[in-house]
């Protein structure tokens, strides 16, 4: 089944410049996450019992995985697993476009879901 990524509704992310998109099965998601300009993303580190792909499509990010700074491009891919703290604190200079894999999925990023945040932050 092809993913037409125009006709999923966009999600909000609460301050932080991206755009995002989701769509899911039964077992995994996939969340497309576009970056427009470079910046801070002053997102605070978190974990949550999904283990996650990170597969950069085009520019750059910088995250952080328990405590390990790691740069991303284009082509590079990152596995974050279960429960380990991570985040992504900066986007490159131009911009970045970013596939986030999930399993089990991340149903509390259906649009319309009732769930809770799957995120959990230190306190």
């Amino acid at each position: 089944m092809k993913i037409n990524w125009a006709e999923h509704e966009e999600l909000k992310a609460e301050g932080i410049a991206l755009s995002r998109r989701f769509v899911y099965g039964q077992q995994m998601s996939c969340l497309k996450v576009v970056a427009d300009r470079s910046g801070d993303l002053n997102m605070p580190p978190h974990w949550h019992e999904n283990e996650q792909w990170v597969v950069v499509t085009e520019g750059s990010i910088r995250f952080v995985c328990e405590g390990t700074e790691y740069e991303l491009e284009a082509g590079d891919v990152a596995f974050i697993p279960a429960r380990q703290r991570h985040t992504a604190t900066y986007v490159g200079p131009e911009g970045a476009v970013l596939m986030e894999f999930s399993a089990p999925a991340r149903l509390d990023l259906a649009p319309g879901s009732i769930l809770p945040s799957s995120m959990v932050f230190d306190d």
